[in-house]
């Protein structure tokens, strides 16, 4: 088996899906935008620097999600992914993904965009697998605010996508791994990506600042997914 693995916000989608759906529920919700709206921001910006603390952003979402009735969420979701997601579904990246299939891979999506929001999403990709972080779900079918398992932000994807390996491993163990991201947060995953045997590669996609640099000092393959 051969696994091709890809971000998705800003490496799939020209967006950030996690973002785009926090100050969607904000308003669905009727909750404060200015102040709430800041927050998002605020973890927005450590995000696209680097100095990111995942558990913190993880506990702000899931805040938002067991606020609200498990119903309600449900509704917004898909008006969420009818009227933000569709039309940000880009043919380029649709292709992308075509062609890694064709090429004999495996695809993953992982993403640090919870499960609530991606699950859908991976869909409109045709991708099967998904690795993302999981809301808690009470006995009450509503969610609890707290995190199963690990995030799904820099080394918790890593560890995640090497869970799912472990889980999935053919008899003739892997082949080939490729990872594909824009983030410098995704740091682990594409140096896991390039070190990997017997075949690994790391794509660099539509790059922020920071990995634009490593990438070039690394030697990795640098890729432009959405035309201008």
């Amino acid at each position: 088996m051969k696994l091709a693995v890809f971000d998705l916000d800003h490496t799939l989608l020209p967006i950030d899906s996690g973002d785009a759906w926090s100050h969607w529920l904000v308003r669905k919700a009727g909750l404060d935008e200015e102040k709430i709206g800041a927050q998002i921001e605020a973890y927005a910006q450590a995000y696209r620097t680097g100095h990111f603390v995942p558990l913190s952003f993880i506990r702000f979402q899931f805040g938002l999600l067991a606020a609200q009735k498990r119903q309600d969420l449900e509704a917004w979701r898909a008006s969420f992914i009818d009227e933000v997601i569709r039309p940000a579904v880009r043919p380029e990246a649709l292709q992308l993904v075509a062609q890694r299939r064709l090429a004999g891979y495996e695809v993953v999506l992982a993403t640090g965009t919870h499960r609530f929001v991606t699950a859908p999403i991976a869909a409109l990709f045709g991708i099967q697998h998904l690795i993302a972080a999981t809301p808690e779900i009470g006995s009450d079918g509503e969610f609890t605010g707290e995190l199963v398992g690990l995030d799904s932000y820099g080394e918790g994807k890593l560890a995640l996508i090497k869970n799912w390996m472990a889980n999935h491993a053919p008899s003739g163990g892997f082949e080939a791994f490729e990872g594909w991201s824009d983030s410098i947060n995704d740091k682990p995953l594409l140096e896991f990506a390039v070190g990997f045997q017997p075949h690994g590669r790391a794509v660099a996609a539509n790059p922020d600042p920071q990995l634009a640099r490593l990438a070039l000092e690394r030697g990795w393959e640098v890729a432009s997914v959405f035309r201008k």
